[in-house]
């Protein structure tokens, strides 16, 4: 039987893992393209190496959420934390193209699992709580605006080697986070080689995951929460630019952003109780996060901009606790892995389709168009989403 201490230094452990496992994330998606620029590669290369971040989490976070509901949280979050310490300490080591898209092939594998697993601990150990879960996205948005910060002031001082040192770090401090997470005591089966090859029985029960409501509402919301952002990242800079702004005050209206999504999470459970139930709540939630990018175009003057990024932010962070909530108060615990393995895949896959369509949009209008056009077919299936789910998740 669980102790109430035994819980409190797990939830301990994993709040402190979720200011690092996020960020962590986000410190490898920074550090893709300056690394690429210091080696010299051309803008396909460049695209390439981002790409291959998330081409092996797309394949694999079905089969390791799965597989942690089999092994438990701790053990793999142990096996990749200890990739996190030691594979950027390859890319200053290895300074050669062939090498960087190597290592982006496995350290975004790693990172990508050390978030997903952090999620299944919270889901785990919240129980429906939502101050738990509050607590837990606050600590993700906070190391989500610092991590990144840090890593851009330590690459400007050291360069690459020290950049990658601190991404290293980051993830040694994890590896000794997990530590302290509790360990499973009911399972003997041995994380070996043979758990990277994914089964085809895993995915088609992934498959009947998404038969549930609940599960399904919150992977349709998981991707259109996550499209927003990947509109935000490929071509809100170009936007911008093409009006005369800097790279100074674009990365300042990202920071705004961040800055408003980090305390907002705390606020998740007086926004639920304002709209009368959690998937109302998030369907609201989602839709001021895409609202807050869509509506770019329309924002003439900095402050205005930043109103749009507040509302993106605030979104983007209210969200966060309510989609923990709801999957952890109505998904089963034995297939919190799985699903979350499920909802880390709509993830990655709006992260690849939504640049590329707006791309595509954009070579055949212009970027402003693209961002009313994508934005607009985004709030519609948020609206649609909302309105078939009605009756089905409370």
């Amino acid at each position: 039987m669980v102790t109430a201490q035994q819980t409190g230094r797990a939830l301990l452990a994993t709040y402190a893992g979720s200011f690092f496992s996020l960020s962590l994330l986000q410190m490898v998606a920074l550090a893709t393209p300056l690394w690429g620029t210091h080696l010299g590669l051309s803008a396909f290369m460049l695209g390439l190496a981002a790409g291959l971040r998330s081409i092996t989490p797309l394949i694999y976070s079905v089969h390791f959420g799965a597989l942690m509901d089999v092994l438990g949280v701790r053990r793999v979050m142990l096996f990749f934390a200890a990739l996190c310490a030691l594979l950027p300490l390859c890319y200053p080591l290895i300074p050669n193209p062939v090498a960087f898209m190597i290592l982006q092939l496995a350290l975004g594998l790693a990172a990508a699992t050390i978030w997903l697993a952090s999620q299944t601990a919270i889901a785990r150990l919240a129980a429906g709580d939502a101050r738990r879960t509050g607590v837990f996205s606050f600590c993700t948005s906070t190391g989500a605006v610092l991590g990144p910060l840090l890593l851009g002031w330590i690459w400007d001082q050291g360069g690459g080697q020290a950049g990658y040192s601190l991404i290293a770090a980051w993830g040694a401090v994890l590896f000794l986070i997990s530590l302290v997470m509790p360990a499973r005591r009911d399972r003997k089966r041995l994380l070996s080689w043979e758990v990277f090859i994914p089964r085809l029985d895993t995915y088609l029960e992934a498959m009947r995951v998404l038969k549930q409501p609940l599960a399904a509402f919150v992977v349709i919301c998981a991707f259109l929460r996550l499209g927003s952002l990947s509109m935000l990242e490929s071509f809100y800079p170009v936007l911008l630019q093409g009006v005369g702004y800097s790279a100074a005050a674009i990365g300042t209206l990202f920071a705004i952003g961040n800055l408003v999504s980090s305390p907002s999470v705390l606020v998740a459970d007086h926004w639920t109780r304002l709209f009368g139930s959690p998937r109302q709540a998030l369907a609201a939630a989602v839709a001021l996060t895409i609202l807050g990018v869509t509506i770019a175009p329309f924002l003439h003057g900095f402050w205005m901009l930043a109103a749009g990024m507040a509302i993106y932010g605030f979104g983007l962070g209210v969200s966060m606790p309510i989609i923990f909530t709801l999957l952890s108060s109505g998904i089963s615990a034995e297939t919190q892995g799985l699903t979350a393995g499920v909802r880390a895949t709509a993830n990655r896959l709006a992260s690849v389709v939504l640049p590329i369509t707006m791309g595509l949009v954009v070579q055949m209008w212009d970027v402003a168009e693209a961002f009313w056009i994508v934005g607009g077919v985004l709030l519609t299936i948020a609206w649609l989403t909302e309105r078939r789910y009605r009756l089905r998740v409370a």
